[in-house]
């Protein structure tokens, strides 16, 4: 199955999408949706962010998409997802590969700790802030304004060399805006 009929989620799953092998979905939006793949041969487990086939035809949106992923392909920081690679499906259909992440969202680790009525510890509050502030002043220093910060596009990833043992991930720079003419 190609990845153009993805469109409701009641569909089977496309078995690939470019050169990557799907495993699941791991969420859907109003502009695409993001899967769990397999980069072969190397057996690399991959994040593949696509846009829904009815925006596929608006030429306008699948230019801004693929130039956001070379302006965070060159965008190098331990707390921004990186991007592996690009492209456009024979269906048209535009797809983003990125590094997988295992771990929560901070707004995942928001509710829990609410559920609990408990709170973020201070010093783990700093931590994450301080993470979030760095990688946000690379991107602006790159002419990258993310416009989306929200706690669902911040991953906490077990990293055993990060203050308190977690890295952070912004994710989803899908409205970023480029603020800078040199950017692709």
């Amino acid at each position: 199955m190609s990845a153009g009929s993805f469109q409701d989620m009641d569909e089977p799953l496309p078995e690939y999408i470019g050169p990557y092998r799907v495993i699941r979905k791991l969420g859907e939006g109003g502009m695409g949706a993001v899967f769990e793949a397999v980069q072969q041969p190397i057996d690399r487990s991959v994040a593949v962010k696509t846009l829904h086939p009815s925006h596929a035809r608006n030429q306008r949106i699948v230019a801004r998409f693929l130039n956001e992923a070379k302006a965070l392909g060159k965008l190098q920081h331990p707390s921004v997802v990186q991007v592996i690679d690009y492209g456009t499906t024979p269906e048209g259909i535009a797809y983003l590969a990125m590094e997988f992440l295992r771990g929560e969202s901070l707004a995942r680790r928001l509710k829990t700790l609410n559920e609990r009525r408990a709170v973020l510890p201070f010093l783990t509050t700093l931590q994450i802030g301080f993470q979030v502030a760095d990688a946000l002043a690379v991107a602006h220093a790159n002419g990258i304004v993310h416009r989306d910060l929200k706690p669902d596009n911040v991953m906490l990833v077990p990293d055993a060399v990060a203050p308190g043992g977690e890295r952070v991930k912004i994710l989803d720079f899908g409205i970023a805006k480029l603020t800078d003419k040199d950017l692709p």
